[in-house]
Formats: C-alpha cells, sequence, structure tokens
C-alpha cells in the first residue's frame, strides 16, 4: 500500500473527520486466506479504532457469521474451501442487510459482476494501493447500512450517491468508476457481465430475449425487473453511444433503474420521470454524451405495454400487429419529454425488437402459457 494511513487523513482532511467518527468502534470481518494482506488490511483498520477479526477462508468466515455480525465484511474472492463466491452466496442468502465488500486479486470481472449481482455493495482490486481507498468505501458501506431505505440498493445506486441528488455526480463518483473508465476493456467485461438472465416467469407469463453481439466492441445494455405485482420493467442502451463515457453512463442508468424499481413508483408519468432523472444526473457528468435507449414497463391488470424511445427505432408486435417507434430525441437532449406509447400486450405471443443498431440484434419476447 504506496499511501499510508497519514496521508489518507490528510487527504481527509487535519483533525477528528466525521469518517473517523464513522469507523470508530465499527466490528469489521476480513475473510481472506492470506494472513500478510488480512494483516495489513488489520493495521490500518485498527488505526481508526475498528475492532478487526479475521477469518482463513469462507467456511471459518461462515462459522464466525454465526456467533456474531460485523458491521461490514472484507471478502476476498479467490479462497480454499469455499471461494468467494460460494461464501457470498451463502451469507447473502443468511444475512440480506450485512454490507459486503468483495476482493479481486485478479480484476476478473466476471466474478466480481456476479457478486454485485447476488448483493455485494463494492469491489476492491489488489494491490491496494491507496489506503484512502478502502476507508471510503467501509465508510461509504457503513452510511448505507445506517439507512434502513437504503438497504437494499443495487451496488451501482451507492456508487452515484442516487440518495444525494442535489450533489454533483463529479463529486461523488466512487473511485472505481475511474478506474473503469482508465482501464476500458475491464469497463467492457462488466458491463457484458452484468446482463440479466435470459429468461423469467411470473404467473402465466414468461420473458425470453436474445441478445446477440460481437464481444470486442461497447455493448448494448438490458435489464428487467419483474415485481411480485405483475408490472415488468426494462431498458435497453447503447453503451457505443456514450462514446468514452459509455461504460459509466452505462452504470448510472443501471443505479436510477434500481432505485425506481426500488421505490415502486406507479402513475401513467413513470417512465418520463425515471428518465428525466437519468438525464439529471448524467448532466453532471463532465463531456457527458448523448446516448440512444429505450424504456418501458409493462403493467398486465391492464395488458398494457408503456414504452419511451430515446434515440433508438423499435417494433412491438402483438399478435401479428405491428407498431413502430421512431427514434426521437436521446438521452441528455430532453428525452424525458419524448412520447410515452401505449400498446396492447395480449394473450399469445409479444415482442419488442430494435431496429439500426449497428451489427447488434435483440429482440425481447413476451409471451402467455
Amino acid at each position: 500500500m504506496s499511501v499510508s494511513v497519514e496521508q489518507a487523513r490528510r487527504k481527509e482532511g487535519e483533525g477528528n473527520t466525521p469518517v473517523e467518527d464513522l469507523l470508530r468502534n465499527k466490528d469489521i470481518l476480513i475473510v481472506d486466506d492470506d494472513p500478510i494482506f488480512r494483516s495489513m488490511i488489520r493495521a490500518v483498520l485498527e488505526t481508526y479504532s475498528c475492532n478487526v477479526k479475521e477469518a482463513n477462508n469462507g467456511l471459518e468466515g461462515l462459522q464466525m457469521l454465526k456467533h456474531s455480525l460485523p458491521d461490514v465484511l472484507l471478502c476476498d474472492l479467490a479462497m480454499p474451501i469455499l471461494n468467494g463466491i460460494e461464501f457470498v452466496e451463502e451469507a447473502v442468502l443468511e444475512y440480506p442487510m450485512l454490507p459486503i465488500i468483495v476482493i479481486s486479486g485478479s480484476g476478473d470481472m466476471q466474478d466480481v459482476a456476479k457478486v454485485l449481482r447476488l448483493g455485494a455493495k463494492d469491489f476492491l482490486v489488489k494491490p491496494i494501493s491507496d489506503v484512502s481507498i478502502l476507508i471510503k468505501s467501509l465508510s461509504s458501506a457503513l452510511k448505507l447500512s445506517e439507512e434502513s431505505s437504503l438497504r437494499m440498493q443495487d451496488f451501482s445506486s451507492q456508487w452515484f450517491r442516487t440518495s444525494e441528488l442535489d450533489k454533483s455526480c463529479n463529486d461523488e463518483l466512487h473511485w472505481h468508476l475511474e478506474y473503469l473508465q482508465e482501464e476500458p476493456n475491464v469497463g467492457r467485461e462488466l458491463l457484458f457481465e452484468l446482463l440479466p438472465e435470459s429468461e423469467a416467469q411470473h404467473a402465466n407469463w414468461k420473458l425470453s430475449y436474445r441478445l446477440l453481439q460481437s464481444t470486442d466492441g461497447m455493448p448494448l445494455i438490458f435489464d428487467y425487473e419483474w415485481l411480485l405485482d405483475g408490472r415488468l420493467f426494462f431498458y435497453l442502451v447503447d453503451s457505443h453511444s456514450g462514446g468514452e463515457n459509455g461504460v459509466i453512463s452505462c452504470l448510472l442508468i443501471r443505479a436510477f433503474f434500481n432505485d425506481f424499481i426500488r421505490e415502486q413508483q406507479m402513475s401513467t408519468n413513470t417512465i418520463s420521470a425515471m428518465v428525466a432523472s437519468i438525464e439529471k444526473g448524467m448532466s453532471t457528468m463532465d463531456n457527458s454524451q448523448a446516448m440512444s435507449g429505450v424504456f418501458g414497463y409493462v403493467d398486465l391488470s391492464e395488458q398494457a405495454v408503456f414504452i419511451l424511445s430515446a434515440g433508438l427505432d423499435a417494433i412491438w408486435e402483438s399478435n401479428n400487429q405491428r407498431n413502430v417507434l421512431r427514434a426521437n430525441n436521446q438521452l441528455t437532449i430532453n428525452a424525458s419529454n419524448n412520447q410515452v406509447h401505449r400498446f396492447s400486450v395480449k394473450e399469445g405471443a409479444n415482442s419488442l425488437s430494435l431496429n439500426n443498431v449497428g451489427c447488434s440484434s435483440f429482440k425481447l419476447e413476451l409471451t402467455s402459457f
């Protein structure tokens, strides 16, 4: 660690800082099979008056969790006996409110993305050359855990501080957003790995999607969430259209999408309001660039789909009835003012497909059975 604790504290300011107050007497569990790394992290945290416990592997970590829960858990991904992914799966299942920060020694985005989808709040990459990165990550996780209404936020919401919209996103960006910008290949890999399961089911309805694209270029990003009341929310964004900020913009969109789902807002203006929030966040980014996407939700109780196109041509088909959506304004160009189209969702086959997206091909299908 090239940046010392003293240097990290100088970054935070002189005297007793809010970070020191936040970390004082907090219980931190480090699960890592590297004793040297554990001792280094312990030394740093103890200077902040943290109570630190250590586990040598995932199995030992689970046994320690049964006796007492820490305020934050630090977990390596590559461990013997029970690896990091298996450990996080078990920990999230048993202790869903426990803030987990994963540590990757390889920078493998496939593993990182998996644990982020499982519910981990942050990730760090070894070697941790700057102590302040670790301290900021811990502080952020602790703040999140103290706000019960924010505990179930997606990791991306934490990175962008979507609960503090009056502050500039540029001031609030987490360290690894800069890391992903500096490592475009890593950022692209993370976007690919965050794509959701290709099939889902609710009652007698089934969702499936097909997304064909090259792994060499910036991908189309699709995500969805099916709520228990039958509403299905989804979006698709062309990350290539965002230029050098494509990865960061896609993660920001994910953050606001997940926050809207968590709040479960319901009105005919839901999509417009969500897009407006996304545009507000994007407007605070340096060199923000217009991006193309499609946003929508399906209300099965009304047998209707509501779709807003922001720069992408799309086609909605329902039992051989074909409706064409034109591109309209892109994100950051008042896309929230674009028309929200309402189409029927009928028993049988329904689909949304996209045109003019380069060499990529996308089709979302919603069928009853």
